[in-house]
């Protein structure tokens, strides 16, 4: 008698626990580094890192697309992560032409939107540049100066999955 009651005991037990799938997380959480912070995507670090080496950029953003969607992973500003595509990255995405706007009064930067690309060729999303014109430069010159920007960067970009990478050097 005592061993129905311990099989019903550990089949109800297992009926409240539902499947074993199922107290599985499907993601992850990030683990936190020493300090008790996450660490950063790979994505942030090249941000970063080339916002550093190309002192004429104010300000960069990287936006990846999923499943027909499109949503900042990586910026100069930490607000625009998480942001929503809009046309300044859809157009681009969808032509490979990019979206020059150039400097004003309340934006003194040209604020140059393109398609992304990995190392190997892949469309992968859009990129957006703060570039700070320089004395006397065309809109044609700052437009080719960002590609070539562009270049540099989609260089170091193996794969869309290696952008969401954290703590990798």
């Amino acid at each position: 008698m005592r061993h129905r009651t311990s099989v019903a005991v550990a089949l109800i037990a297992v009926t409240l626990a539902g499947p074993a799938h199922a107290q599985r997380p499907t993601t992850r959480s990030p683990r936190p580094a020493a300090g008790g912070r996450v660490p950063p995507t790979f994505a942030q670090q090249l941000v970063d890192r080339f916002l550093q080496a190309h002192k004429e950029l104010s300000g960069l953003e990287l936006a990846l697309t999923t499943d027909g969607a499109c949503r900042t992973i990586a910026a100069s500003d930490p607000k625009d992560i998480g942001e929503k595509c809009d046309a300044d990255e859809w157009g681009p995405i969808r032509t490979g032409t990019p979206d020059v706007d150039e400097p004003t009064k309340e934006d003194p930067v040209y604020d140059i939107t393109q398609a992304l690309h990995d190392a190997g060729g892949h469309l992968i999303g859009a990129v957006g540049m703060d570039l700070t014109p320089t004395k006397g430069e065309a809109k044609a010159e700052a437009a080719a100066h960002a590609l070539s920007l562009l270049r540099v960067l989609e260089a170091q970009i193996v794969s869309r999955e290696k952008l969401l990478e954290r703590g990798v050097p």
